[in-house]
């Protein structure tokens, strides 16, 4: 065997190599422009309405419908990941665009803002996060997003809000309030 004329395994090994090589370098995005930031979208998005005010009530017919409603702009609004308060009525909410979609949610506790945002920047930088979530809670974890206020504050009855929340790869944080389609009723009088 010639060790210096390369064989059918020696000319393999190097195209692995050449491979690994071209894939593992940078993409024709980044050669073009090497400061392509990464965007991450958090989207919170409180929870439609509910049947009382136990803790832990379920939502209301309205709600049910305003959750039936929602499909389509969450559809739209394509997010990687959804994330659920441990109360039902945010999982109600999301049910009909994760029964839709196939989508599982992730469970967080509602007053663990802090440690939510960290998680999210962390583990999803450069995704868009959904966030069935609840009013009050929904400030603070804005802030420690570290968007800025002023922003507007939720009233009891306020459920057809949410909030794009945008963190890009150099810091900078923007808070947008949504309205949500009006929802229509499809039962008859």
């Amino acid at each position: 065997m010639n060790w210096f004329r390369p064989s059918g395994w020696l000319l393999d090994l190097a195209r692995i190599f050449l491979a690994a090589v071209i894939l593992a370098g940078p993409s024709p995005a980044e050669v073009e422009n090497p400061k392509v930031s990464t965007v991450t979208k958090i989207i919170i998005l409180r929870h439609a309405e509910r049947q009382s005010d136990d803790k832990d009530t379920a939502l209301s017919e309205a709600g049910q419908a305003r959750a039936r409603a929602l499909v389509p702009l969450l559809e739209s609004l394509k997010p990687d990941v959804v994330i659920v308060s441990e109360l039902r009525r945010t999982r109600q909410t999301v049910a009909p665009f994760l029964e839709k979609s196939g989508m599982v949610p992730l469970v967080r506790r509602n007053e663990k803002c802090a440690e939510l945002a960290a998680e999210i920047l962390r583990v999803w930088p450069g995704k868009t996060v959904l966030l069935a979530w609840h009013r009050g809670p929904n400030v603070e974890l804005a802030r420690a997003l570290g968007a800025k206020e002023p922003f507007s504050q939720w009233g009891p009855n306020t459920y057809d809000r949410y909030w794009i929340i945008t963190v890009r790869a150099d810091g900078a944080v923007t808070l947008e309030e949504k309205v949500q389609p009006p929802v229509v009723s499809t039962t008859s009088k």
